[in-house]
């Protein structure tokens, strides 16, 4: 089944081949990879093939697309078996601003939490990353934890802060 979900504003679909080089244009940019965990920089054309290939092996993992063209990621994701299920995103940093991180991930959220069986998604982010701790706040996760994470871009562990959202509290 091929899961393509619609907001106001945006399709959140799976990427395709054709999207490598605006997958490579839009993370090769310090701004944003500085801020995600599992994202290199410099984000290269295999790094988007890579992230295309395993959007195909994960059954929640797109990219968010505004009037056909790729403006970000968002993501459920587990980590391993045993794990809770995780949220991600990003938008490209010339859409910052327009709420398209919040729309996206609360379209998925919903379409998640109604098409599944699962009642909890968790998600973090870098202690110091003062926009996403608004988007996540918006969506109505609430902080559980604190710690640190190793991340790829930044090449060192980092503060990281750990929310949690309930089925029964989600928006």
């Amino acid at each position: 089944m091929s899961i393509e979900l619609h907001t106001d504003n945006l399709i959140i679909k799976k990427p395709s081949e054709e999207h490598s080089n605006s997958l490579t244009k839009e993370l090769n940019n310090w701004n944003i990879s500085k801020w995600l965990i599992e994202v290199p920089y410099p984000y290269t054309i295999e790094d988007a093939n890579y992230w295309i290939k395993k959007t195909k092996d994960e059954e929640f993992s797109f990219n968010i697309f505004l009037k056909n063209k790729l403006i970000g990621g968002v993501s459920l994701s587990k980590k391993t078996i045993n794990s809770n299920w995780e949220l991600g995103y990003w938008v490209g940093e010339e859409y910052w601003g327009n709420n398209f991180a919040r729309e996206s991930c609360e379209n998925l959220i919903q379409f998640f939490f109604n098409n599944t069986s699962h009642n909890l998604i968790n998600v973090s982010h870098m202690k110091d990353n003062i926009k996403s701790k608004k988007i996540i706040i918006n969506l109505g996760f609430k902080l559980v934890s604190a710690g640190k994470k190793f991340s790829i871009s930044n090449n060192e562990m980092v503060d990281n802060l750990n929310y949690e959202l309930r089925k029964s509290s989600a928006l």
